[in-house]
């Protein structure tokens, strides 16, 4: 017997009798009659959206269901919690920072201060203001997660002017495998200070975390200094605290601000 291209329908051939024409075609009807059933049970009915905009969406194996359309400037994203696995929510607006110190930490009483117990950290913007130390000259340095091993790489630029606030010498600072990243020197003056920032992403990772930031301190005889200063962190653990370290004596001034992205 002779068969449909597609659905392999039986069909009578060219040669056989008319009396098997009518047997033949209730064959043929009853073929047709079973794949229309079969593919009308499978197919997704059209009733199922009701608005512009709606979408289908499984809620389990071989199952779907509507799920309505959204606010205007929502975006679809996907949530275990709901029924179809997605939501309509608000288009995310950038990074949002928040201050893991509230109100920050004061610079005095010691030569390392930390602001500790960092969490879900993606990136940490170090803030310090009017920092010094009880030794003049001492360098201002950062350390991530209380490490003083030799982890920290950074290359920077230095600038020094002279008393008249002209510019004065500059140099390259090009430390690998060093304990600290050096943010600079408070001048050797008693009074002397300096503000600046680390800025450092990847914090979250279990790889090498990217760091840059700048400071300057205030001038005094020998003249301000200005640090650009970038590198990198080479430590499989995510950042949990960070600290700044006075080389030389104990912190007596300044604020410490630690902001976080999630």
């Amino acid at each position: 017997m002779a068969t449909t291209t597609n659905y392999s329908w039986t069909t009578p051939d060219d040669t056989d009798l008319v009396k098997d024409g009518a047997a033949a075609i209730r064959s043929l009807g009853s073929a047709i009659d079973s794949t229309v059933f079969t593919n009308a049970g499978n197919a997704i009915n059209k009733t199922i959206v009701d608005a512009k905009g709606d979408i289908i969406a499984a809620t389990a194996a071989d199952t779907v269901s509507r799920l309505a359309v959204g606010a205007d400037n929502t975006v679809l994203t996907a949530d275990s919690s709901t029924a179809t696995g997605l939501k309509w929510a608000t288009a995310a607006s950038g990074a949002n920072w928040s201050l893991v110190n509230a109100g920050g930490t004061s610079l005095t009483g010691a030569q390392t201060v930390t602001v500790s117990s960092i969490t879900d950290a993606d990136q940490l913007l170090v803030y310090f203001s009017v920092a010094s130390s009880a030794s003049a000259s001492s360098f201002v340095t950062v350390r991530l997660n209380t490490d003083t091993g030799s982890n920290y790489n950074y290359t920077g630029w230095r600038q020094v002017a002279a008393a008249n606030y002209q510019l004065g010498n500059t140099a390259v600072e090009d430390d690998q495998a060093a304990t600290y990243v050096q943010m600079g020197a408070q001048n050797n003056s008693a009074g002397g200070f300096m503000s600046g920032f680390l800025f450092i992403s990847g914090c979250n990772s279990a790889g090498v975390k990217t760091y840059w930031g700048a400071a300057g301190a205030s001038a005094d005889t020998i003249g301000g200094r200005s640090h650009i200063i970038g590198g990198f962190y080479d430590s499989a653990s995510t950042i949990s605290s960070i600290s700044m370290f006075s080389s030389s004596g104990n912190w007596d001034n300044g604020t410490l601000y630690v902001y976080k992205t999630a």
